[in-house]
């Protein structure tokens, strides 16, 4: 491994807020992408020389032509994102990255597009509170997956109706932070 100067890593001074607040998560699917970008490896020819370079994505991920990340609405407060070691190896245990979502109501769109999803290759990106970084869940390699879709209409009047996605990957890093460009589905497509 190359060698990687850490002189402060967080500290008693930082003030740091959680969750995902924002209300929009992004969604790709891996086929309609052109080239998708991962950060550095930790040894090697082109290893990282500092800790962000080893969680960060830099580079823009480009798609083909007429295709882009499909923009979600969530309810507030809502999103989870989980990054768990899990395997028996000792040398390099890979990670599970979970991203959990609710999405407002029983519409067509909302059910249909769990439909959509299920079984599909996916990237998916939600921004995290207060600083808008967007956490990365799903590579070329490994791709995230709708593991689970549940919808709920309670029996009460002021009961939950809401529909949760869940999407998960296991790659060999935490969910990365993207801060390349976000390309949206052109609305013709």
């Amino acid at each position: 491994m190359s060698d990687i100067e850490v002189e402060k890593i967080g500290g008693a001074n930082n003030e740091v807020l959680a969750a995902f607040t924002h209300t929009e998560i992004f969604v790709g699917f891996l086929e309609h992408f052109d080239g998708l970008t991962e950060p550095k490896e930790r040894d090697g020819v082109d290893a990282a020389t500092t800790l962000a370079e080893l969680s960060t994505i830099t580079a823009d991920h480009t798609f083909i032509t007429g295709k882009g990340f499909t923009r979600i609405g969530a309810i507030q407060e809502s999103i989870r994102l989980e990054s768990n070691q899990i395997g028996e190896s000792k040398m390099s245990p890979a990670i599970q990255n979970k991203l959990t979502v609710k999405i407002l109501g029983s519409e067509a769109d909302v059910i249909g597009f769990g439909r959509l999803c299920k079984g599909r290759d996916l990237i998916v990106l939600a921004a995290e509170a207060e600083s808008g970084r967007l956490r990365q869940v799903g590579s070329a390699k490994y791709a995230a997956k709708l593991s689970e879709f549940d919808t709920v209409i309670e029996e009460l009047a002021e009961g939950e109706n809401a529909a949760t996605y869940v999407f998960t990957d296991k790659q060999k890093y935490v969910a990365p932070i993207y801060s390349g460009t976000v390309t949206e589905q052109p609305d013709n497509s």
